[in-house]
């Protein structure tokens, strides 16, 4: 652990002395990453006593339900924390917290990422660019603590971890990485359980409708063979009919990355009319800053996993990341 880390850790600690109610928050769609880092957070407070409020904007992906107080989390803010924890959110805005609930010189705030673009905020900012994911530095605070990693908080860390990677195949995977996976592994945390309940989709074991969305989306897969993008999309129309949210879909860009000679994937969802998501993916291979991409357009990310939001058609949003990329 690094001595900027361990002095960020030191100056969390002073700031929890005497506090009585802390939210933890995400961003809003959350990812694996998003959840699991809130709920390993939230798992090490109820141990130590501490009231804990988990929040995230929007509703979890319901396969991840198999973590530790899933079912704890809220999707409107606590009116009056002491403490915010604001976690793997890259951009301030992406949490939907009300501004009334943070003090101006945003000393109620701390802050954990691994996204280093954006608006972010806090007296303490841990941001770790070269970690995998923020449950990885959520691990390295729990080791901080002197927490014992059991199997609960072990299975949170870890899905975080691999989803995060790319199933351990970004750029961001390292040795530290693979120490941290040995490490939960050996509180005898299932991998292929957090395979089958995160990055990878199984229709067998999902809803059917889902399962069809998946389909559908994927079928409609198309190549620009002038930037080598492979794309697809769902409107808001289709997302009503199937009954099915964004978070359903998590890991399905990386799938439609693969249709790419160079690995380079988006997928555009409606969320509501005109109001479109987009989610990049790309691989060392194919040198494609997909964090540059997705600036430009009012978002942020990683080299190879970026994302963005944008009023507009699918067409129209996709023809300005094809002008981009060009």
């Amino acid at each position: 652990m690094s001595e900027k880390l361990t002095d960020q850790f030191k100056q969390i600690s002073q700031l929890l002395k005497g506090c009585g109610k802390i939210m933890i928050a995400s961003h809003e769609n959350p990812d694996p990453d998003a959840v699991a880092s809130v709920l390993a957070l939230h798992y090490f407070f109820k141990k130590k006593k501490i009231e804990s409020f988990p929040y995230l904007p929007d509703s979890p992906p319901k396969h991840l339900s198999f973590l530790p107080g899933f079912f704890d989390i809220k999707t409107l803010p606590y009116s009056s924390p002491d403490l915010v924890f604001c976690l793997d959110y890259g951009d301030f805005k992406r949490l939907r917290i009300p501004e009334q609930l943070f003090k101006k010189d945003s000393t109620n705030i701390i802050t954990i990422d691994h996204h280093l673009q954006g608006d972010q905020r806090g007296t303490v900012k841990v941001v770790e660019p070269e970690s995998s994911s923020t449950a990885e530095i959520i691990y390295q605070w729990l080791l901080y603590q002197k927490f014992e990693i059991d199997p609960q908080v072990a299975s949170c860390i870890l899905a975080g971890i691999f989803s995060d990677s790319g199933g351990f195949r970004h750029v961001s995977t390292n040795s530290a990485t693979f120490r941290t996976v040995s490490h939960l592994l050996s509180k005898g945390v299932s991998l292929d359980k957090i395979v089958r309940s995160t990055l990878a989709f199984h229709p067998a074991e999902n809803d059917s409708a889902t399962a069809k969305a998946w389909g559908m989306v994927l079928d409609r897969t198309k190549l620009d063979k002038k930037t080598g993008l492979a794309y697809s999309w769902i409107t808001s129309q289709e997302m009503r009919n199937f009954e099915i949210k964004t978070g359903d879909f998590d890991g399905l860009t990386n799938l439609i990355a693969a249709g790419s000679p160079i690995c380079l994937g988006l997928f555009l969802v409606e969320n509501r009319p005109a109001e479109i998501k987009g989610s990049l993916r790309s691989e060392p291979l194919g040198g494609i800053d997909v964090a540059k991409t997705a600036k430009a357009l009012g978002g942020g990310g990683h080299s190879y996993a970026a994302g963005f939001q944008q009023k507009g058609s699918t067409e129209e949003v996709l023809k300005k990341v094809l002008n981009l990329l060009k």
